[in-house]
């Protein structure tokens, strides 16, 4: 084999890996493009789930104040009946006195 031959089989090689190596990393760049495709999609899922997370918190802090609010009426109205049974009472003792 003359030198030219050689040169020329060793060019033909390198070309051969070299054109290899480009579509290994035209591959790798759609595989790429596609994670980031999907990593955008899972962020804008994420973002969707966070605000929802979000908004049933708050519907919950709204409840919790409702039930908070319901149970001083209940504690007031508790009292108010206390009151009046005392009061039932005290009539109670003063009309079996007489």
């Amino acid at each position: 084999m003359t030198d030219l031959e050689r040169l020329l089989e060793s060019n033909a090689k390198a070309i051969e890996a070299l054109t290899s190596d480009i579509q290994e990393m035209k591959r790798d760049r759609t595989v790429l493009y596609q994670m980031v495709s999907d990593l955008t999609e899972k962020m804008g899922q994420l973002t969707s789930h966070q605000a929802r997370t979000y908004q049933l918190i708050e519907n919950l802090d709204d409840r919790q104040t409702q039930l908070a609010n319901q149970q001083q009426q209940l504690i007031e109205i508790q009292k108010q009946s206390s009151q009046q049974q005392e009061q039932l009472t005290e009539i109670l003792r003063k009309l079996t006195e007489r």
